[in-house]
């Protein structure tokens, strides 16, 4: 979901593929450079609409189901029903962080020449150090505000120690019990933890192929994408009753999500895109991306998507429609472009990692709030709101930022 290095392209020459090499010639190139900034400026709108989306989970699923939380976040009842359901299809904005990762890490570490621009060392330990110091400090809140709870609702304690392990160590989405004990939010960075992983042997396997074999493998994705749901519908026949674990198993599982990372991959050498090479850029006020945006819209604004067509729509048929919107977002074509480019939507997009990383504080104290504070129920939903930009913003600049500078420059300095 997160990439921690600013988003840049240069048009410079031929680059050598040593570590040191590649460092010196990004750090004298004299050609013309600019940024990717409507790329920068989605992710703050789609992680907003995932945090409304928990917002809204919250209230259908706890608000007036017992004492303790009658009239969690009821400022919810007066709003309008269309915003309703698009809080509730806030899964939509979830598949774009896995295509628009891809997309952005093959940008800045796969070369024109077909190379991985820096050691799997380097690259694990920079994407590490802006997740796991700031994960792990907002890891022990967490645990520290929910452990009574769970302690009084008698939770087993091989699962709270195991789950807070795992979620520790981000490795919760791999086991569907853990996510949703203790950080919720999290199992996508859980994912993401995998897909960096990997990354560096993705790109040297799509690296192998002819271009024409890698247009192909990215008309597949959506495909192949879609499988685990082809299967989730046949077990739900037979078994139509919800079961949490299965439902978490097939929308969560790290592996079920790599499809949609090596589409983001492919992406930049296919249509030739990468920090090396200007961008040809034919300004315009609609483009392809911007239908494909509205028809995603379109689709966040249909009431009861039930499963298996959720799955469907999730795991195959935003892909396409997520694709041409990059493309396009990465070109600035077309109106969307400009909006997501809009001055201080950069700002607010180097906020998202720490919006993510604190949505589940903000939602456990939403809780905590009510039951010490019933007042403030009718106010919960713009306090959660509020709450989480006051803590996301100093959090990536006081916290985030400077962990993450301690981390490089004691592994790689």
């Amino acid at each position: 979901m997160y990439w921690s290095d600013r988003i840049h392209m240069t048009n410079g020459r031929k680059v050598s593929v040593t570590q040191s090499a590649l460092e010196k010639k990004l750090a004298s190139s004299s050609g013309p450079s600019s940024h990717l900034p409507a790329l920068t400026g989605i992710r703050f709108f789609a992680i907003f609409h995932i945090f409304l989306h928990h917002l809204w989970a919250i209230f259908h699923y706890y608000s007036g189901k017992s004492e303790a939380t009658q009239g969690l976040f009821m400022g919810l009842n007066d709003a309008p029903q269309s915003l309703m359901v698009f809080m509730s299809n806030g899964w939509v904005s979830t598949s774009l962080f896995f295509l628009l990762s891809g997309f952005i890490l093959a940008y800045l570490y796969w070369d024109e020449e077909g190379q991985f621009t820096t050691s799997k060392r380097r690259f694990w330990v920079l994407r590490f150090a802006r997740i796991y110091p700031i994960h792990l400090f907002v890891l022990a809140i967490l645990i520290a505000l929910k452990l009574p709870t769970y302690l009084n609702e008698n939770q087993p304690t091989d699962l709270l120690i195991s789950s807070a392990v795992g979620s520790a160590a981000l490795v919760q989405a791999w086991v569907p019990q853990w996510i949703p004990v203790w950080s919720w939010p999290t199992w996508t960075i859980s994912v993401m933890i995998f897909l960096y992983l990997i990354m560096p042997y993705l790109i040297g396997l799509l690296n192998r192929l002819s271009h024409r074999q890698q247009v192909t493998t990215l008309v597949a994705m959506p495909f192949v994408s879609i499988l685990p749901t082809v299967v989730y519908a046949v077990i739900t026949t037979s078994d139509p009753s919800w079961n949490m674990d299965r439902d978490l198993f097939f929308s969560d599982f790290p592996i079920f999500w790599v499809p949609y990372f090596v589409a983001g991959l492919l992406m930049t050498r296919v249509f030739s895109l990468n920090r090396f090479r200007a961008i040809e850029r034919t300004p315009s006020w609609f483009a392809w991306g911007d239908l494909a945006f509205l028809m995603v819209l379109s689709i966040a604004l249909m009431p009861d998507i039930e499963q298996p067509f959720l799955f469907f729509i999730r795991q195959g048929v935003l892909m396409p429609l997520y694709m041409l919107f990059i493309l396009d977002l990465a070109r600035g074509k077309g109106f969307m472009a400009k909006v997501f480019a809009l001055p201080g939507t950069g700002f607010l997009g180097e906020t998202g990692f720490s919006m993510f990383i604190w949505q589940p504080v903000v939602l456990a104290g939403a809780f905590i709030s009510l039951l010490h504070f019933p007042a403030i129920a009718p106010y919960q939903v713009w306090l959660a709101i509020t709450a989480l930009m006051i803590l996301a913003i100093p959090s990536t600049y006081l916290l985030e930022k400077p962990l993450a500078r301690l981390v490089r420059k004691r592994y790689l300095d």
